[in-house]
């Protein structure tokens, strides 16, 4: 993928935003979209898991499956997936299966775990950190990263606990 490290900024700001909205609406804070090699970028796909009971609406899936829908299968070889919180075991295997080149993350493993979201465990059962993809996976900072974990948060302050010896801001 070659789209230049500010547009792939600003199309992350814009994931964090659906995270953040995705929220709001009473789900969990998880947006993914796809940009392909020409630039064109699929509209954010949202985690709707509990929305739908589909256990493998994963935000990052259900982008894969928006970018399908629209440009057909050839608009997942060789694109970036973006995505709010680092892919999960499934969907690293999903995006590798399917020609994914690049992905970035907002938020690590590590700091969604800290936030709630502790889906670790996935990594090594299913030997997901010798994919070359998730291998090759980067965090790409954005100002407003950790907005959906805050609002999370914030709507549920009453059953919340940072899982973390600091206290995220």
């Amino acid at each position: 993928m070659t789209a230049d490290t500010t547009r792939l900024t600003a199309l992350m700001a814009d994931a964090v935003e659906a995270g953040v909205r995705q929220v709001e609406s009473g789900g969990v804070p998880f947006a993914a979209l796809l940009v392909a090699d020409d630039g064109w970028a699929c509209e954010p796909g949202v985690n709707l898991v509990r929305e739908t009971g589909d256990p493998t609406a994963h935000a990052e899936v259900v982008a894969l499956r928006r970018a399908v829908e629209t440009r057909g299968r050839s608009a997942l070889q060789g694109a970036t997936l973006l995505a709010t919180g680092e892919p999960c075991a499934l969907c690293y295997r999903v995006a590798a299966a399917h020609g994914i080149a690049v992905v970035r993350f907002a938020v690590d493993r590590h700091t969604a775990a800290a936030w709630g979201f502790d889906y670790r465990a996935g990594y090594e059962a299913a030997a997901t950190d010798r994919l070359p993809l998730a291998a090759a996976a980067r965090h790409l900072a954005v100002e407003r990263g950790l907005a959906p974990f805050i609002r999370y948060r914030d709507l549920r302050r009453q059953d919340f606990t940072i899982r973390s010896s600091s206290t995220p801001t």
